[in-house]
């Protein structure tokens, strides 16, 4: 059950290769809808650097994003573009109940981003006086991730409040991140001795998420403007567990 958790299945697949030739002619199609609406309202091209965070996973890294997009309205946009969120990972659960003298199943604390094969409890030799003892308990093996590290498409509509006139604004915006993970699994097996730990091949998986955001952009001068922003999603897929994400960032762009 669990190998099959971890195995992409052929439907999997064919929806991975409809991905990557639909994604190339998304972005295709923006690129000429940003261009329309440039005449009219304008659009900007940015490059960003950042950290992503979580509260799910361990450890994250830095993050990094181009950003691409077209002035509906003077205060609503259209944006898309590409970001890497950085490796994050897990720690290692850590094996509890080993000893004879619990009397429940080996198992693993921290263990949120995997499952656990359960062994047997076995049968207690009776102790007279003291507790009884579990000599033949059989082994327990975890199963989950241990690192990822998720990239993708954003398209994303976002809205504007002037806070100062042609000077500083703050930005909400909402839309979706199509994104693909590499990721490794492991299996961790604890038995009443030992604890071994098997790293599997790194493997990918892909979903489409929401994503939402805020902050603010700053103009020193019409063609240019700087943009601090935090964005939220919580990624899931077949086979990764629902992981919420935080990327702050920020970059700037030219405005035309």
């Amino acid at each position: 059950m669990f190998k099959s958790m971890f195995t992409p299945s052929l439907k999997t697949s064919s929806v991975n290769r409809n991905r990557s030739t639909l994604l190339p002619s998304i972005f295709l199609l923006m690129a000429i809808c940003s261009s329309s609406h440039a005449e009219n309202e304008g659009g900007f091209v940015g490059l960003y650097g950042g950290t992503a965070l979580s509260h799910t996973a361990d450890k994250t890294g830095s993050s990094f994003k181009i950003l691409a997009g077209a002035h509906i309205t003077s205060d609503l946009s259209l944006e898309f573009g590409y970001v890497n969120m950085g490796e994050a990972s897990f720690n290692d659960p850590t094996a509890i109940n080993q000893e004879a003298t619990s009397s429940d199943n080996i198992s693993f604390s921290d263990a949120g981003h995997g499952s656990i094969a359960y062994g047997q409890l076995g049968d207690a030799t009776i102790v007279d006086p003291g507790p009884d003892t579990y000599d033949a308990k059989s082994s327990s093996t975890f199963t989950g991730i241990s690192d990822f590290t998720p990239e993708g498409a954003l398209f994303n509509l976002s809205y504007k409040f002037p806070l100062i006139d042609n000077s500083l604004d703050f930005f909400v915006k909402t839309g979706f991140f199509a994104w693909e993970a590499k990721y490794t699994s492991v299996e961790i097996t604890a038995s009443q001795t030992s604890v071994t730990k098997i790293t599997n091949k790194e493997k990918k998986t892909s979903a489409v998420n929401t994503i939402s955001g805020a902050g603010f952009i700053y103009y020193p001068i019409p063609q240019l403007s700087f943009r601090a922003e935090i964005e939220s999603t919580a990624i899931s897929s077949g086979v990764m567990p629902r992981v919420r994400m935080q990327n702050i960032s920020l970059g700037a762009n030219w405005e035309f």
